[in-house]
């Protein structure tokens, strides 16, 4: 009883899923890097290990596995960090645990950033003046 192989459909959704997470994780970085605060990148590490759960996903009960302790006592034994054994009901897929911790780091490094994040005083912030073209071609 070894793992299917992934479908089209799953493919397509881990590919997705890796964007979107890299995507985040630049832009919590980014976050982090340009406004000094240091709880931005609690989400960036969150997606960055989503990422590598996704990436470094194996099928779960692995052929190896069904090998060595057979079919019934593979599929309950407990998955290893890059093993699809978590199943998310929503979606209808597998994650490894992993992925699955850093998707919940990931949201919950969000909510904490977004709750106490620091809001500048509106009477220090300087806006610059805009100059005028003329100016910037002047020799």
């Amino acid at each position: 009883m070894s793992a299917p192989p992934p479908t089209p459909g799953d493919v397509v959704l881990a590919i997705a899923a890796v964007l979107i997470g890299c995507i985040a994780g630049a832009a919590a970085f980014h976050a982090g890097w340009r406004g000094g605060n240091w709880l931005a990148y609690v989400p960036g590490l969150g997606c960055s290990a989503f990422v590598a759960g996704v990436v470094g996903q194996r099928a779960y009960p692995s052929a190896e596995a069904v090998r060595r302790l057979g079919s019934a006592a593979a599929g309950s034994s407990r998955p290893g960090p890059w093993d699809a054994g978590v199943s998310l009901p929503v979606i209808g897929t597998r994650l490894t645990p992993l992925a699955l911790c850093g998707l919940l780091v990931a949201v919950a490094g969000l909510s904490v950033l977004l709750i106490l994040e620091h809001r500048p005083d509106p009477a220090r912030i300087r806006a610059l003046p805009h100059r005028r073209l003329e100016e910037d071609d002047a020799v």
